[in-house]
């Protein structure tokens, strides 16, 4: 798998799939030793022992110091010896999200045709540092490498934001056999990985009630091919039920004729993420943080579309504010993917930009409104609902159904205020 999306951009991500070629890294990989503290107190007494056995000579020390250095000696030899012909890539993953592990995995070979490799650690290096938004949770290791094998590992780590996420170089560290000395190959593979918003679950009744008996509810589509009310009589043709057979036809014309029946369309959802404000510009109250509320923003629109795909409704995503795509209503799994690349590839440095980002005013959709301070009626059609990043908490679904409304929080723009947000 390919390098994940570069958030420069604002169109979508190509997705290589799962199938993409993986690169190739021929370059010799940077050697390094380091003593690491057990090694340093095996020395100390090493030296100890050498300066006893210098000072007074004896047998037994002259021994027993030739053994403990030959085992320091024959730590790094045999280390060195061991990684010298390993080889190691970095399959990226094409994706992550906040708040949940994100797996990279690490292809080694050895290319050796007589010597193994034992207890091998993968540890990222630069990936980690202080803002590339990955921590460490959990380290790749392999026991056994044999001649002639290629084995993969795992790491673990937790995206603590959206946005791109640059792998640099990672390192291949052994301290077999005797834990004294850390031999490391250094291999460098540059890399970005998107990393998606976090999604909160939201109550499944706030779509249900925002949607209900409006234009973007679930009504009958206008073509045949369902099994719901009358639409219409046709032709007979071959194959048709018998169920479905136009019997009153059949005695009045002595023709066959099969009814066809209309089919429902699910609910339709178009998601307004107003960021048409500048950060600075925000109206925040005392010990609030502008950039948050953005973010907040973005999670809750994130979650809005992913509780849309869980209800099988079609949805779509505009943006108020900055540059976005047009994006059709539609529904499934690589429709849901691209709209949340989109959102983690926002960039909230960029100067905002006039319009409110939705599609053709006729569109048959419920829209809904995210706003990261207050609610502003006049950028979105008077019968939508709108949700400000303070009511995050509140729509968020903690532990089975909680009590109230599941409404609450937010009101047609035909009676919604405008100030701390759609309702309070």
């Amino acid at each position: 798998m390919q390098p994940g999306f570069s958030g420069a951009s604002i169109d979508f991500p190509r997705d290589p799939g799962h199938n993409a070629r993986v690169p190739v890294v021929n370059d010799i990989p940077k050697r390094r030793t380091r003593v690491v503290r057990a090694g340093l107190i095996y020395a100390t007494v090493v030296l100890a022992i050498g300066i006893a056995a210098g000072s007074r000579p004896n047998n037994l020390l002259v021994w027993v110091f030739a053994c403990l250095l030959a085992a320091l000696v024959a730590s790094g030899i045999v280390s060195g010896w061991m990684l010298m012909p390993l080889r190691a890539i970095r399959v990226e993953p094409r994706r992550g999200r906040v708040g949940e592990p994100l797996l990279v995995r690490y292809e080694i070979r050895n290319t050796s045709r007589l010597f193994p490799a034992f207890d091998l650690h993968v540890v990222e290096t630069d990936s980690t540092s202080v803002g590339s938004g990955l921590t460490p949770a959990g380290e790749a290791w392999v026991l056994h490498v044999g001649p002639g094998d290629r084995v993969h590992a795992e790491a673990v780590f937790r995206p603590t934001r959206r946005g791109t996420a640059r792998l640099s170089r990672f390192e291949v560290r052994s301290t077999f056999p005797f834990d004294l000395l850390q031999k490391t190959l250094v291999f460098s593979q540059p890399a970005d990985v998107l990393i998606h918003p976090e999604i909160r679950v939201l109550r499944e009744e706030i779509l249900r009630r925002v949607t209900a008996g409006g234009i973007g509810g679930q009504r009958i589509s206008g073509q045949a091919g369902g099994s719901d009310d009358f639409f219409g009589v046709r032709e007979y043709r071959p194959g048709d039920s018998v169920r479905q057979i136009a019997w009153k036809r059949l005695a009045g014309t002595g023709k066959l004729a099969s009814i066809e029946r209309s089919r429902s369309v699910p609910p339709r959802v178009r998601v307004l993420l107003d960021l048409s404000r500048a950060t600075a510009a925000l109206r925040v109250g005392e010990g609030e943080d502008a950039r948050a509320l953005e973010e907040d923003a973005i999670v809750l629109a994130a979650s809005f579309i992913a509780l849309a795909d869980r209800l099988g409704y079609e949805y779509a995503l505009s943006i108020a504010g900055l540059p976005s795509p047009p994006v059709a209503l539609r529904r499934g799994h690589f429709h849901r993917e691209k709209l949340m690349s989109l959102l983690a590839a926002l960039d909230l440095e960029r100067p905002r930009t006039a319009g409110n980002g939705l599609a053709a005013s006729d569109e048959r959709s419920t829209v809904i409104v995210i706003h990261a301070d207050r609610a502003e009626t006049s950028i979105a059609p008077q019968n939508a609902w709108h949700f400000t990043a303070r009511q995050l908490a509140q729509l968020t679904d903690r532990a089975g159904r909680p009590s109230g409304d599941a409404s609450e929080g937010a009101q047609p723009a035909a009676v919604a205020t405008t100030g701390e947000g759609a309702a309070a």
